[in-house]
């Protein structure tokens, strides 16, 4: 399966593995140079495949 995010993920060049099932980054980069960006700057962690949405409107 794969979230919402999936096609940007990809567009950023993410590296994809199996999580429960779904397509998730891995990563993007070397392992190094992430860590290090989280370190000094910011991560961001997709968890979108762990909730529902219930989406109502006109």
């Amino acid at each position: 399966m794969r979230t919402a995010l999936y096609e940007l993920h990809k567009e950023l060049g993410a590296s994809f593995t199996d999580f429960m099932g779904y397509e998730m980054p891995l990563r993007y980069t070397s392992i190094q140079e992430e860590h290090l960006n989280v370190r000094h700057k910011v991560g961001i962690f997709d968890v979108s495949h762990m909730g529902n949405m219930i989406i109502r409107g006109r």
